[in-house]
Order: C-alpha cells, then sequence, then structure tokens
C-alpha cells in the first residue's frame, strides 16, 4: 500500500447494514452522541460505490471533529459487497463494526416494500412475482456468507452483531452494547432513541411523496436537517400528510405460506451460523421459532 503523506485521522467504525434493519436508527442515536462525528450524509458508500473518490474524500465527510471525538458512518450496501471488506480493512484495519440483522424473510419483504416506494418497481408488484427478478432480496438475507466476507479480514471482537427486533424492544439497552463497543460513555439518552425511521410508507397522491422527498433532500443537503423533521410536526402539514399516507403492508401482500417455506429453508443455514456466531440457542426472529416449532421445517 502507498504511503499517506497527509496529517488527518482515520474514520472510527462504520454500520455495515444490513439494509431494511434499523442502520438509520443507528447513524440517528449515534449522531446525537457528545463523543461522536458521524457524516451528514448517512449512507456514504465509499467502500463500494465511491471508492474511487479516495481517502481524502471519504475523510472529508467528517468536519471539525474534536480531538476527543470519535467519527464514523453507516452504510448497508458494505454489508454484502464482497469489495468492501477488504478495502475497509486496508483503510483502517483497527475499525469498529457494528451489524444489525433483521429475521431474514421480513428483511427480504420490506426490501422489497423499499424498492416499491423508490419507485422501481411497480405499484402492486408481488413479492412472489418480484423475487426472481431481484436477486439481491436474497442475497442480502444471506447472513452466513456476507458475515463471514468481513471475517476473513476482521477479528471477530471487531464486529458487534445486533438484532433490530432487539433494537425495538430494548432500545436503550441496545444503545448501552453500542457505546461499550466503540468504548465511549453512555452520557445522555439520544432523542432519537425511539423513533422509527424510513417505514415503508407511501402516500396517495404522487405529489405530495414527489414534493416531500425532493424538498427533504434539498434541506438536508443544506444542512437543515432539523427542519425537516419540525415541519413535518406542524399542524396542518401533519394533518395533510396523515391523510395522504398509507402503509405499503396494506397494499403489499405478504409471502405467501409457500414462498415462507422455501425461504425458510433456504436461510436456515445462515440462521443457525448467527446463532453459533452470538452463542445464543434462540433468535428473535419469527422465522427462527417457526423452525423450531415445526411450523415450516424443524431446525436440527
Amino acid at each position: 500500500m502507498f504511503k499517506r503523506f497527509y496529517l488527518v485521522t482515520k474514520v472510527d467504525f462504520i454500520g455495515i447494514g444490513a439494509q431494511k434493519a434499523a442502520t438509520t436508527w443507528l447513524h440517528h442515536v449515534l449522531s446525537e452522541h457528545p463523543s461522536v462525528v458521524t457524516s451528514e450524509t448517512k449512507e456514504l458508500n465509499f467502500f463500494t460505490a465511491n471508492f474511487d473518490r479516495g481517502y481524502i474524500w471519504y475523510e472529508s465527510c467528517f468536519k471539525d471533529v474534536p480531538d476527543d471525538c470519535i467519527k464514523g458512518e453507516c452504510s448497508p450496501t458494505y454489508f454484502f459487497s464482497r469489495d468492501a471488506a477488504q478495502r475497509a480493512w486496508e483503510y483502517n484495519p483497527d475499525l469498529r463494526l457494528i451489524c444489525i440483522l433483521r429475521d431474514p424473510i421480513d428483511r427480504a419483504f420490506s426490501n422489497h416494500m423499499h424498492e416499491i416506494r423508490k419507485g422501481h418497481i411497480a405499484p402492486g408488484t408481488t413479492f412472489e412475482s418480484a423475487l426472481p427478478h431481484n436477486p439481491a432480496y436474497c442475497q442480502q438475507s444471506s447472513y452466513k456468507a456476507n458475515i463471514e466476507a468481513w471475517l476473513d479480514f476482521f477479528d471477530r471482537d471487531a464486529l458487534l452483531l445486533l438484532f433490530s427486533e432487539e433494537v425495538a424492544a430494548d432500545p436503550l439497552g441496545t444503545y448501552d452494547g453500542i457505546c461499550a463497543h466503540l468504548n465511549i460513555p453512555r452520557e445522555v439518552e439520544p432523542g432519537a432513541i425511539s423513533e422509527r425511521h424510513h417505514e415503508n410508507i407511501t402516500y396517495k397522491n404522487p405529489t405530495v411523496q414527489r414534493t416531500l422527498r425532493y424538498g427533504g433532500d434539498a434541506m438536508r443537503s443544506l444542512g437543515m436537517k432539523g427542519l425537516v423533521k419540525n415541519l413535518k410536526e406542524v399542524p396542518g402539514v401533519k394533518q395533510a400528510l396523515s391523510m395522504n399516507k398509507q402503509h405499503l403492508k396494506t397494499t403489499i401482500a405478504p409471502p405467501t405460506h409457500e414462498t415462507r417455506e422455501m425461504l425458510a429453508d433456504l436461510f436456515l443455514p445462515d440462521m443457525e451460523y448467527v446463532a453459533e456466531l452470538t452463542g445464543r440457542d434462540s433468535l428473535p426472529w419469527a422465522t427462527w421459532r417457526d423452525m423450531c416449532t415445526g411450523s415450516t421445517k424443524k431446525v436440527g
């Protein structure tokens, strides 16, 4: 590797995913910590899509970092990339990694709704019809292969594995574990500790959705992300949004029983691997419980 001829502290930690598993929550709670500086843009995707921009660009995304602070960012694309782990290790072999996992079938279905919400897939497209044409749904839930790719370069103790279901059930306890992993004090309770982010919400009026998306992006780019949240709480705006809002779960049918059986069988080695890696007898996932009780196929 080439020597670095500029004086700058390296990024200390990265949230590597998985997609649709509370990485936005992770970014927000850490951005409120007085000993942490996060990038203004949550998903820098440096070790994947933006690697050609170089280390100087990457580190320029973290401005005014006090000497007693650590810095980091969260990019879910890192989790299933086959290049990101080596690139990250070559950049900083002492990186601390945080990975949040979710029931693999729930994650895949949420991934599908996310693609519809973004306009990448036509509204009303069933999960079953989209699955053969979107291999990333399953690849991103292939936890064994994705985690092993990172552990090929980083020691096990560098990686903190969390579960989004436990983030929802015990956000403060999860936050304490994150602070311990990053060796920072848990000084204050973040305001975002119980917030939900990026739920699969769409709007009945397409104009409302476009206005919110482009207006919000513009305001965030100008450093006005707090104002975006406050505007949504203004009584008239809040009522208008509520009247137009609909959750995609009400319009997109969940996976069929047959699909769940097929995916449960596919993801069984991944779930067993996660259980073994975390030293747990059980996982907080409906798919795991169904396998154990024989609702789909028996574990073991």
